[in-house]
């Protein structure tokens, strides 16, 4: 069963001035509440027998999506929040485009670690998101960071990245979630929080500043997180493959299933989110079958 939605309450927002140059934005404002679902860490391959610790994690990330889209209340967009290609294969990134399109919903696509920037912009094309992007739904200011570094697990938020990221809270009051990839904060895992964002304090700094950022969504940790700071939530997600045991001191893996996070965001501020799950998924992860 998935867990209890949890509502986050938050004061209403002022009205927004006008977005500076350096950002691309989908305007698009409504009373109405925004539904998102978080899906992280695919760890998808060319070939659709693959598997990983395990997991055929092409056939798993086929059936977390289709539960996220058999909900009753569909969502305005999907988030794909990095590891979205193990292999580095064109096939994966191809077969992630066609199958996010035959969904006929927005989707927004990050890098994370395991990820090629650049075969991932070339094969998702608008959807795959570069170093800082902006897309404005139903009144939320939803920003994209990408974390990853080349040839590192961990993650970092670059110079120039932290300043457009500022002068964007800077002009824009209205309600924001900020998705990435790594997480910018201690979850708690001894062996996780050294491949966090190496520089994460300084995120961690703006949204306190900034008390219209609501949420930061982040994968990486393949388990469900949330941690409240002042008026912001920062909530890690499951993987649609394998997870991680949470609080754990060197790399476990957990017996729970597959599943996503959904979020609905509403127009004063508000976030409620929850975690859903496959009620019940046939394969086991295996540490020692390795690949990861």
């Amino acid at each position: 069963m998935p867990h209890h939605p949890q509502l986050f309450r938050r004061s209403r927002c002022a009205m927004r001035p006008t977005i500076p140059r350096p950002f691309q934005v989908n305007a698009e404002d409504s009373a109405m509440p925004l539904r998102l679902i978080q899906l992280s860490d695919l760890h998808l391959f060319g070939d659709p027998s693959a598997t990983l610790l395990g997991i055929t994690t092409r056939q798993s990330f086929e059936a977390v999506l289709s539960l996220a889209l058999a909900q009753p209340d569909p969502p305005q967009a999907l988030i794909l929040s990095g590891d979205l290609v193990q292999d580095a294969s064109a096939a994966g990134y191809r077969y992630l485009r066609e199958r996010l399109k035959r969904t006929e919903i927005p989707h927004y696509c990050i890098a994370g670690n395991h990820d090629l920037p650049a075969l991932l912009t070339e094969h998702l094309g608008a959807a795959g998101l570069g170093a800082v992007a902006l897309r404005r739904l139903a009144g939320w200011n939803l920003i994209f960071l990408d974390s990853s570094a080349a040839e590192q697990v961990s993650g970092v938020l670059t110079p120039t990245q932290l300043e457009q990221l500022a002068a964007l809270l800077a002009a824009e009051t209205a309600p924001a979630l900020i998705c990435l990839h790594h997480h910018p904060l201690s979850i708690g895992s001894t062996w996780m929080d050294q491949i966090g964002v190496s520089n994460g304090a300084a995120l961690l700094a703006l949204c306190e500043r900034h008390p219209q950022v609501k949420a930061v969504l982040f994968g990486h940790v393949h388990q469900a997180f949330a941690e409240q700071r002042g008026s912001c939530w920062f909530l890690g997600a499951p993987a649609t493959c394998f997870q991680f045991k949470p609080r754990s001191v060197n790399f476990a893996l957990d017996d729970q299933p597959p599943g996503y996070r959904e979020l609905t965001l509403y127009p004063d501020g508000q976030v409620r989110t929850r975690i859903v799950r496959l009620s019940a998924y046939a394969e086991i992860p295996l540490p020692q079958a390795g690949g990861y």
